[in-house]
Parts: structure tokens; C-alpha cells; sequence
């Protein structure tokens, strides 16, 4: 019986090829009307090498599509519950959502996307300026009552600022108690009330040691989402100092105080040394083979980055305590 695609099989051939290559699958391919069924495709295989080499091909390629290629679908989807208010770094983590990788891949190769995720960056970083703290605070009297308030409960003042993320840091305190001497003043009863007591108070270190000792109060959920997320992102405490957020020595107190901040901020870190090293493999693959010079040229950016950002948050608190060793090069910067 002679085969009802004799007159077609060419053209089928190069149909399935294409389909496949674009990333379909075999089956799905031979279920459509009027297609072979993919015993049929197997016999032109084995009787057709050229055709068999072509197939082959066209199935790597689809499967690398597959799994690394742009699927409008599931970018919409991701995009979707992203503008939503869920976190871009939860979602990655989701199974049967694009990883870092791919969703690095995406942003690089597809500029709707790009663009699209640029938004949500911006977004992120308008409501990271309404939760920060401008760097210079002005004197604020309702907050500086609420410090005398903690200081005349017998707390220390160390534990004072760390159990309310509202109240400024040490530095800033300082600044507001030469701008208005009337709060500076009454600060200077309170110690002295206290060295008159013998306790000391005034001057002390909040007790305890490691992370979350301190008797502080719990960051705002808020303040910790974006935080981590600009840590991701490639940021530090350093830059968010800079952005005007809050101080370092804010963030490291906070860093102190709440074991559920230090936690999220640990991760964080690890999660942006991933993207990094992403990064410096995806640097490196898109070099063509050639003098060392130009490998040094495109990667050397990155190594730096790392080698900046070696240091993580409370590093120099564990080395203190004998929990880290001392790392070779400069001072921490996180």
C-alpha cells in the first residue's frame, strides 16, 4: 500500500524540523491533522540520515528552549503577581518559575521584559525612599521625648534606639543635641543622675553578644523587604547609607538587635553572591577564544565587585568573638 504522504513527505519533514526546533515536542507535533504519527517519523529517520541529523538538532535546540528560552506565558504570569506586590526574589524561587539564571537571561535578551522589570525596580525604590530615612534628619521633638521617656525607664540608651527603628542613631543623636540645647540639657540630668547612682548606665554596651542579644524591638516588615532587596540586587549597607536610607550604624544596630532582620539579610547576601557568580560565568561565556587580555578586561569589573562585597554584615562583630576568622584585604564594607 503506498504511503499517503509520498507526494508531501519532503515538505512534512521540513515542518516537523521546524517545530521542533522552535520547541515543540515530537508527539505534539504528529497529534496535529494531516501529520505523521511519530512511529512513521522514526522510519524516515532510520531510511533518511539527513533527515535524522536535522531532527537531532532541532531537538536539542528545543529542548534548550524549552528550558532557557523566553515564554511569553510565564513571563506575563511572573509579571503579573510581581506588580501585584510579591517579592521578584520569592517568585524566582517558586517551582516552575524561571530561576535567576533564566530570569537574567530574559532582562539581557528581551527588551519588553526589561523594561518591564526596570518599572518594577523603580517602583521598589520610590517605596524604599518613602520607608528610608533621609541621612541628615532634622531635630524631631516628639522623638526626642520618646528617647527621654526610655532613658527615665531605667533602659540604657543603646537599648532605647535599638527598640524603636524610628529613633535616630548615635551619630544623629549627637548632631541633635548640639542643634537644641534644651534636649541636650536634659539628657546631660539624666546621666548625671545615673553616675550619681553609681550604675553607670550612660556609657555602657548593650549586654550579650552575637546577633540579636540586644533587647530590641523587631524591624518593620517593610524596612526588611526592601533592605534585602536591595541587597540582591548588588547593594550593601554601605550603599543604602548613601541612597540616604539610613546610617550604616543604624542598620548594623539593627542588625544586632533582631535575630529575624539578621537572618533575612544573611540570605539576602547569599543570594546576591549567586547572582554574582552568575554573572561573572556569564561574562566570561560571551568572550570569544582570544589573548587573556580581553577575559581580564570583562571580568575584572565583577572580580572587584566580589572582592567588595566579600564582607558580610556582622562579620567583624563574629571575628570580635572568635566565630569568623580574620579575613585578608581591607576593613568590612557592608
Amino acid at each position: 500500500m503506498p504511503s499517503p504522504y509520498a507526494r508531501n513527505r519532503r515538505a512534512l519533514k521540513g515542518e516537523i524540523v521546524a517545530r521542533v526546533e522552535a520547541g515543540e515536542r515530537l508527539r505534539a507535533v504528529c497529534a496535529a491533522a494531516g501529520a505523521p504519527c511519530p512511529h512513521t517519523v522514526r522510519n524516515w529517520a532510520l531510511g533518511d540520515a539527513t533527515f535524522a541529523d536535522e531532527l537531532a538538532r532541532a531537538r536539542r535546540v528545543g529542548d534548550w528552549r524549552r528550558r532557557h528560552g523566553f515564554d511569553e506565558a510565564r513571563a506575563a504570569a511572573f509579571l503579573a503577581r510581581a506588580r501585584a506586590g510579591e517579592r521578584v526574589h520569592d517568585l524566582l524561587r517558586e517551582p516552575g518559575a524561571p530561576g535567576r539564571r533564566l530570569y537574567d537571561r530574559w532582562r539581557a535578551g528581551q527588551a519588553p521584559f526589561a523594561e518591564a522589570t526596570f518599572a518594577l525596580r523603580a517602583r521598589s525604590n520610590a517605596a524604599l525612599g518613602e520607608l528610608g530615612r533621609a541621612r541628615r534628619r532634622a531635630f524631631d521633638p516628639v522623638l526626642a521625648d520618646r528617647i527621654i521617656v526610655g532613658l527615665n525607664s531605667g533602659a540604657r540608651l543603646e537599648e532605647v534606639l535599638a527598640a524603636d527603628p524610628e529613633l535616630p542613631c548615635r551619630p544623629t543623636l549627637r548632631r541633635w543635641r548640639r542643634e537644641a540645647p534644651e534636649f541636650d540639657r536634659v539628657l546631660k540630668m539624666i546621666f548625671a543622675a545615673w553616675r550619681s547612682r553609681g550604675s553607670g548606665l550612660g556609657r555602657g554596651r548593650v549586654s550579650g553578644s552575637g546577633r540579636g542579644s540586644g533587647r530590641g524591638g523587631r524591624v518593620p516588615e517593610s524596612v526588611r523587604q526592601a533592605v534585602c532587596e536591595t541587597i540582591e540586587d548588588g547593594g550593601s549597607f554601605a550603599s543604602l547609607a548613601r541612597e540616604g536610607f539610613a546610617s550604616r550604624a543604624t542598620l548594623r544596630r539593627w542588625y544586632r538587635a533582631d535575630a529575624h532582620f539578621a537572618e533575612a539579610v544573611d540570605d539576602a547576601c547569599a543570594r546576591r553572591e549567586e547572582a554574582l557568580d552568575f554573572e561573572l560565568w556569564a561574562a566570561a561565556e560571551q568572550v570569544p577564544p582570544g589573548p587573556v587580555k580581553e577575559m581580564t578586561r570583562a571580568v575584572a569589573p565583577i572580580i572587584r565587585k566580589i572582592a567588595r562585597l566579600r564582607h558580610r554584615p556582622g562579620a567583624a562583630h563574629r571575628r570580635r568573638n572568635g566565630q569568623e576568622p580574620t579575613p585578608p584585604g581591607p576593613a568590612n564594607r557592608s
